[in-house]
């Protein structure tokens, strides 16, 4: 892997965990009024200092920027982990 707007060298597969992107996918856009669901997508970002909080607070702002890149892909950098490219 290489430097993405994410981070560099983000992967599944590194010795530190630095934090989790979540991705929930949300085919119908259930949650409109919600600011961390949008663009088919619900949004999150935890740290392992306090893993059971998302820090993301609002998509559009915290995540989106960083995912303008990958947005033929659906949002995700999948080149950044490999299980999630078909063979």
């Amino acid at each position: 892997s290489g430097g993405f707007t994410t981070g560099q060298n983000v992967s599944y597969a590194t010795s530190e965990l630095k934090q989790w992107f979540v991705m929930i996918k949300d085919v119908r856009g259930r949650f409109t009024d919600n600011p961390i669901w949008g663009k088919g997508w619900g949004w999150a970002l935890f740290k392992p200092s306090d893993s059971s909080k998302n820090v993301a607070s609002n998509f559009q702002t915290d995540c989106l920027g960083c995912h303008v890149p990958a947005k033929d892909r659906d949002w995700i950098y999948t080149e950044a982990y490999p299980t999630l490219t078909a063979d």
